[in-house]
């Protein structure tokens, strides 16, 4: 489980100021606490060598890996099963944390009994502009022109996959200053396909504190408030319904709940990120 140590950490690491900013995939990178402090109370394990910048965790069955390699110039996030076939999916270092976590979030929860939407449907029906083109790839633009997310077909086999550019803006040269991006095997599972669709029409805002607010002139930034105590119990509250998904072959312990008051106290310092602590990789589980 998460340690009361931990929980402290992550009260320490954010400021007591921040903003509540939307749409989500222009909000920059954020706390990576945020996914792997949820798989760990969802019971995943954390497989890293301590004397390695890079992060493993494995899901209680083995059927799922998390890789995060701080520092990495290709990918940062890694997130893999093991089927038939097997899948991949990789999210840039500079992916906000609420997209990786909504695959990671839909890995801990059961697999709908439904048919998951499709990504095309849930992306146009949200007013993104589908283009094919000449090449046969399938083009969806987000209407404020940031994002694209494509399904391509591979230059070296008839594989599909998708891929996620979000930058500054696009052109006929591809994506102009990319702020992140992902690749994302066709392969996938659907529901976990339609939960990373989902994240990215997602209307809801997201918390960044006053220093990893991203400028950019398609986020929305709310008015500033004391975002810590706000943040630290919307913090609590997802790792108890990680818990809740934990499976029940496996021990359980209390859940502490962080002093609020007392990291209150700590929150106007700024502490390192710890996904580029090198120092001390497992801090980050």
């Amino acid at each position: 489980m998460v340690s009361e140590r931990q929980l402290r950490a992550f009260a320490q690491d954010h400021h007591r100021y921040g903003s509540a900013v939307s749409p989500r995939y222009l909000a920059g990178p954020g706390d990576p606490w945020h996914v792997t402090h949820a798989l760990r109370a969802a019971g995943w394990k954390a497989d890293s060598d301590p004397l390695h910048p890079t992060v493993v965790m494995t899901s209680p069955d083995h059927s799922h890996w998390l890789t995060i390699a701080p520092g990495s110039r290709r990918t940062c996030w890694h997130v893999s099963g093991r089927g038939k076939p097997s899948w991949s999916m990789w999210f840039s270092g500079s992916a906000p944390v609420e997209i990786v976590a909504a695959v990671t979030d839909a890995l801990v929860r059961p697999v709908p009994q439904e048919d998951a939407p499709t990504t095309f449907g849930l992306l146009t029906d949200a007013h993104w502009q589908h283009t094919p083109d000449k090449s046969g790839d399938e083009h969806l633009l987000s209407p404020d022109g940031t994002i694209v997310v494509s399904l391509r077909l591979s230059d070296v086999s008839a594989l599909h996959y998708w891929s996620i550019d979000v930058a500054g803006h696009h052109d006929q040269y591809g994506p102009q200053q990319r702020l992140w991006s992902a690749s994302l095997d066709g392969d996938a599972p659907a529901h976990l396909l339609a939960a990373l669709a989902g994240a990215l029409i997602d209307p809801a805002p997201v918390l960044r504190t006053r220093f990893d607010i991203p400028s950019n002139q398609h986020l929305d930034v709310g008015a500033e408030f004391e975002i810590h105590d706000q943040a630290v119990t919307a913090h609590t509250r997802r790792l108890a319904e990680a818990r809740r998904h934990r499976p029940k072959n496996l021990p359980v312990t209390s859940l502490p709940t962080p002093n609020t008051s007392a990291a209150a106290r700590l929150a106007s310092r700024r502490w390192p990120s710890p996904l580029h602590s090198r120092s001390h990789p497992e801090h980050t589980v």
